[in-house]
């Protein structure tokens, strides 16, 4: 993965490429984003068959920068600006679908130790576009 834009370090969640382009947003261990496992996260062993098909449930709405995602039932996981380059955008939008990643660390710093212990959640939503469906 490449990054792309935000640094991690403020709790906010950060955009990445991955090497085929597709589009991933990285989630830091945040109280008021906490994965719930019966939402269909997936352990990193999933990660060889990811990007997988949306989550039933999910849905994401990208709006300019503002980012909504919605758990399944409806209730907001994730609302706010993602600052990102117009790669990364473009992919989302050319793609529809988001590659979530949270887990067990606090920054960008604490990333790859999290990975290598096997302590990453993986998610794959639907996104819409209101302005370019």
């Amino acid at each position: 993965m490449e990054i792309v834009s935000s640094t991690g370090l403020d709790d906010l969640p950060w955009p990445e490429l991955l090497p085929d382009r597709s589009p991933v947003l990285v989630f830091p261990a945040h109280p008021a984003r906490l994965p719930v496992p019966e939402d269909g996260w997936a352990g990193c062993d999933a990660a060889r068959t990811f990007p997988a098909a949306p989550q039933p449930g999910w849905s994401a709405v990208m709006t300019g920068t503002r980012l909504t995602i919605h758990r399944p039932g409806g209730a907001i996981w994730f609302d706010g600006e993602i600052t990102a380059t117009r790669e990364w955008h473009r992919r989302l939008r050319d793609q529809h679908t988001l590659l979530l990643i949270t887990g067990a660390f606090t920054s960008a710093f604490d990333l790859r130790p999290a990975a290598a212990a096997g302590r990453l959640l993986l998610l794959t939503t639907p996104v819409g576009h209101p302005d370019n469906p």
